[in-house]
């Protein structure tokens, strides 16, 4: 579990650092203080692979056109105020005192490389992940990636920009899968979510996602998933037939990856961007005692953002129940200086200041 993190020249960053984590992390602020950029550094440095930086870019709704248009401005948007010449770091500290640091940087002086045929890392990614192709002449900067551990191998992986797209070279990543990133606007596909919840039938804990989906809709009283065409789970109401979930609102599609990713993944760290997309706030107790209990069961660290009052309110209620488990984060300019700095609350804190309207969501 991750207990500190200490964020040096990355996006809105110059030098920031937060610590005291627990199991359950809620991050609020004013827009644009960091919210999502520190939710993006806590995946950098869990997964620091090409794949990673791509679904960052995508996050970010980066243009791959723009890319092959100005090849040298294709990392310019991770770096603090653009500025390339410094490294960007991400040190995390880990409960049992071990620590991870990833140090990023760009080389400009490149001007050949040669990059072996390799297979795409995602073919479904829109920006295609990765073009390889051999013995570019049209190479801009390359993007280096370092890890330094003390609780695992060091790795190196690079990332080169060019005119044609972009490549992969170097890569002697090992296969990590211990956390995941849930973007505020991305839907997961019907048919990667049916082969996920045919995971948690057959670990038997489809009653957990049924048991969410209540939390919406309390007429549900089942959940299935069917092969016929498509891929695809089917959700039944009282006195209604079976319809599959893509007919479904956004809320109960996002809950299903929520809690699916939760379930399936034992030991991960679990990240979503304004976690109360879709949930009504007569919901949000509910919704929350199910992250609270499945989170502390399953070994799941989870950090997420929010703008909302009400859900915050749920996160102190439902956390009453399960004490020393979450704790709350505001991010916020410092007066004098500027820089963005992280307040941390306890649970006893928070609903304090709420209660005597003190300035906790960053309104």
């Amino acid at each position: 579990m991750i207990k500190d993190i200490h964020i040096k020249n990355f996006r809105c960053f110059d030098d920031l650092k937060v610590s005291g984590f627990e199991r359950i992390n809620l991050i609020s602020g004013k827009n644009n203080v960091g919210k999502t950029a520190l939710l993006e550094a806590l995946f950098l440095n869990s997964v620091p692979r090409p794949d990673t930086i791509f679904l960052l870019r995508q996050v970010r709704r980066e243009s791959p056109k723009l890319s092959r248009a100005l090849p040298e401005r294709t990392w310019n948007n991770f770096f603090f105020q653009q500025n390339k010449n410094s490294e960007l770091i991400i040190d995390a500290i880990f409960e049992d005192g071990s620590s991870k640091i990833v140090e990023i940087c760009v080389d400009e002086s490149i001007k050949d490389l040669e990059v072996e045929d390799s297979e795409q890392l995602n073919n479904n990614d829109q920006e295609k992940m990765l073009s390889l192709f051999s013995g570019s002449q049209s190479v801009v900067s390359v993007m280096h990636i370092k890890t330094r551990s003390n609780h695992q191998k060091s790795f190196e992986t690079s990332i080169a920009s060019s005119a044609k797209g972009l490549l992969a070279t170097d890569i002697k990543i090992p296969d990590i899968k211990d956390a995941f990133f849930m973007p505020s606007f991305l839907r997961i596909a019907s048919r990667d979510l049916t082969e996920e919840f045919d995971k948690a039938r057959l670990n038997e804990r489809e009653n957990d996602v049924l048991k969410a989906f209540q939390t919406i809709d309390d007429s549900i009283i089942g959940v299935e998933s069917f092969s016929i065409g498509e891929p695809n789970i089917y959700i039944k109401r009282e006195g209604e037939s079976r319809l599959p979930l893509s007919l479904f609102g956004d809320a109960i599609n996002r809950i299903a990856d929520l809690i699916l990713r939760l379930i399936n993944n034992q030991n991960c760290i679990l990240l979503i961007d304004e976690i109360e997309n879709g949930i009504h706030h007569s919901n949000q107790v509910a919704f929350w005692n199910i992250i609270y209990k499945l989170s502390s069961e399953l070994n799941v660290q989870i950090f997420a953002t929010t703008h909302s009052l009400e859900m915050i309110k749920a996160f102190i209620k439902a956390g009453s129940d399960y004490p020393n488990l979450s704790t709350h984060f505001e991010l916020t300019k410092h007066k004098r200086t500027g820089k963005i700095v992280a307040i941390k609350r306890d649970l006893d804190t928070l609903d304090y200041g709420i209660s005597h309207n003190k300035q906790v969501r960053g309104e």
